[in-house]
């Protein structure tokens, strides 16, 4: 089984200079992100924050198999004696007939020359039928290449309880915007069930 929700928080991997601003002046701010996936859910989400505390709102579906999922969640910023930023959050989310209990971490840490960026979610059923999910989505690595361009891997992992875990892995890109991302991911599932490409986009209000 590929867990489908476990990609919400790519989007918190602006993070770091979100808190940068924040910690300068305790100021409201504003998050906005899509995303394409050719092998699961495509997904809109927005956030909305003042100084280190956000709201977030998103909704994601899988037109191949009409799946679909709306969520809810407030969370933190913090950082660490390094510089390095850390996101945690919890929330609530709704799919077909079942809800959800979500925590979700993401770090987002320099290890010499490389950005190290990672998400966790855990997702447990409050509502009968549902089964507790882990996904590890995206955990990244990348280097300054060409200009501000960013070029390393990706991978995902995810696990849900009855089920085998799934993993994919493969390259990324990151190029910066005017005060926004644009990045690609291409993955192969190390099973050997297929490929994904995902473009993902982001921009700070």
């Amino acid at each position: 089984m590929i867990i489908d929700r476990g990609i919400v928080l790519c989007l918190l991997l602006m993070f770091p200079a979100v808190e940068a601003r924040a910690q300068a002046k305790a100021a409201p701010w504003a998050l906005f992100t899509a995303r394409y996936d050719t092998r699961t859910s495509d997904f809109i989400y927005a956030l909305y924050g003042y100084g280190s505390t956000f709201g977030m709102v998103g909704a994601l579906h899988n037109p191949r198999t009409d799946w679909s999922e709306v969520l809810g969640a407030v969370g933190r910023i913090f950082t660490d004696a390094a510089g390095n930023s850390h996101t945690v959050a919890t929330g609530v989310a709704q799919t077909a007939r079942l809800w959800y209990g979500q925590v979700y971490y993401a770090p987002s840490v320099r290890v010499g020359f490389a950005n190290v960026r990672a998400t966790a979610e855990l997702d447990y059923p409050i509502s009968r039928g549902g089964v507790t999910q882990f996904a590890l989505s995206p955990i990244s690595g990348t280097i300054r290449s060409v200009g501000s361009v960013e070029l390393g891997l990706a991978m995902d992992l995810s696990a849900a309880r009855g089920d085998r875990p799934a993993v994919a892995i493969g390259p990324e890109l990151r190029l910066p915007l005017p005060r926004a991302t644009l990045g690609v991911d291409a993955e192969r599932m190390t099973n050997g069930t297929g490929d994904r490409v995902r473009v993902f986009f982001m921009t700070q209000l």
